[in-house]
């Protein structure tokens, strides 16, 4: 450990500084073995389905989450971060490649990662880095290519039945693998799939909620089929529970339970000695609709904040700023780049994201002009940080939303005000166009390699039955 903290002090110099990309090919070369980069380790936790706007550390009058308070008190709180796309899979993909949908290769119709692309992961692992994940949601399933670059992969639902106990395996997994006595640096994925729906936390933290005065109970819904307009009829959590506000207890007890399995992780790095040597990256995959334009405890349908928003801190005691608010717009893409940048490893070539440092250290006010999301409904949206234009290519329709004057995005300005944001649309019809060539250089790849995509019907039978508790696959 004292050899790890000595090289870690000899790079404090290097850490702002970006490295050049290498080299292109098919396969992006990875960095040398030997290339340990600044010699601290990499803990990402993420948690699904988490707004950030549910969280203490946000504003929230819910005491959800101490530990992540606690976290976001030691680094920086991004205070406006963005998935670019609000589904598991496709997010994911993105975060782990630094790229666009098109350009990794999952995408609506292609369901899986290709094994062309360098991931976080392979990145760590050429570098030097001992790599471990222990996750749960079946749409992050080895098979689908989400354990590339991992030494170990732990898949929770193939060994435990119950949401619970699958989040207190992903915990003592860490606990266990934080204990190894070896000096190696690590890149440790944890990911928790509270508070994703159905909601069903345990009634004890369910009891710290319910009836606190702090959440209206809110209208009663009705039973619907889908998402829209009310309660999916699969996910009525208790007989009789039919009011909003009983489901936003429901969520936020879930937030409650991921979070102190955050605590106990973070406590091991501290009484280990680790902790003054881990970067600590903590997000989500994407945030849940909780009612907003009438889509209820669901995600990815459309193009709006609720689904978009997440949490983002990052902690690294004595490199990192402690307390820092950070207000600058930062994207889920910007996450690699940015946790190669402070591990000083190699980037590889080409990423669509970008490290968040000079907005850190103030060599930028501003990391994006716009910002591009897309979705599994074939919605395509761009924003400047202000003004969001969605466009749905199947009905050729657009909508414009001013979220400074608009937060909700319930007024579309787009009647009347298109030579005002021609610039914009201009934009985002040169990225749809882009991402036409990018498909089918990525369609190619996959021929070639002979990586055809593989439908979710191919999946082991306990996978297809977490996606279907989940609210995936129909039955």
């Amino acid at each position: 450990m004292a050899k790890h903290i000595l090289k870690l002090q000899e790079f404090i110099f290097l850490i702002f500084i970006a490295l050049s990309s290498i080299g292109c090919s098919d396969k992006p070369q990875p960095a040398k073995p030997q290339n340990t980069g600044a010699g601290i380790n990499i803990l990402l936790i993420t948690i699904d389905t988490l707004r950030s706007d549910h969280l203490s550390t946000y504003g929230y009058p819910r005491s959800t989450s101490p530990n992540i308070d606690k976290l976001g008190a030691t680094g920086i709180v991004f205070e406006r971060a963005f998935t670019y796309w609000p589904k598991t899979r496709g997010s994911f993909a993105a975060m782990f490649t630094g790229l666009y949908a098109a350009q990794h290769g999952l995408t609506v119709r292609d369901r899986d990662l290709p094994e062309f692309n360098q991931t976080m992961a392979e990145t760590f692992s050429a570098a030097g880095f001992r790599t471990a994940a222990a996750i749960d949601n079946g749409n992050l399933d080895a098979a689908l290519g989400f354990s590339q670059g991992f030494d170990s992969y732990e898949q929770t639902w193939l060994s435990e039945e119950s949401e619970l106990a699958r989040t207190e395996a992903i915990t003592r997994f860490a606990e266990n693998y934080l204990t190894q006595q070896d000096e190696t640096p690590f890149f440790l994925w944890l990911h928790y799939v509270n508070p994703h729906a159905p909601y069903q936390p345990p009634v004890n933290k369910l009891k710290q909620f319910r009836g606190d005065g702090l959440v209206p109970r809110g209208p009663k819904l009705p039973l619907v089929t889908g998402y829209h307009g009310g309660i999916n009829k699969k996910h009525v959590a208790v007989e009789g529970e039919f009011y909003w506000g009983d489901y936003i207890d429901r969520y936020d007890a879930e937030i409650l339970v991921s979070d102190e399995h955050v605590g106990r992780v973070i406590n091991t790095l501290e009484e280990t000695g680790q902790k003054q040597n881990t970067l600590v990256i903590l997000t989500s995959d994407h945030g849940e609709s909780l009612g907003e334009h009438d889509y209820f405890f669901d995600h990815g349908n459309d193009l709006f904040n609720p689904s978009l928003r997440i949490p983002l801190i990052l902690s690294l005691p004595g490199i990192l700023p402690s307390g820092k608010r950070e207000p600058s717009v930062v994207s889920s893409l910007d996450i690699f780049p940015t946790v190669l940048d402070l591990s000083q490893v190699s980037y590889p070539p080409g990423l669509s994201g970008k490290s968040v440092l000079p907005t850190i250290r103030g060599t930028k006010s501003r990391l994006h002009n716009q910002m591009f999301f897309q979705n599994d409904q074939h919605l395509f949206a761009i924003s400047n940080g202000r003004l969001k234009v969605i466009r749905n290519p199947k009905n050729g329709t657009f909508s414009l939303y001013d979220m400074h004057l608009d937060p909700t995005e319930e007024e579309n300005l787009y009647y009347g005000s298109e030579s005002v944001i021609a610039p914009l649309q201009a934009e985002l019809q040169s990225f749809q166009t882009q991402t036409v060539a990018w498909q089918q250089i990525t369609s190619g790849k996959r021929a070639e390699g002979k990586n055809p995509s593989l439908p979710d019907s191919k999946l082991n039978k306990k996978t297809l039955d977490v996606l279907r508790h989940l609210g995936y696959i129909e039955n």
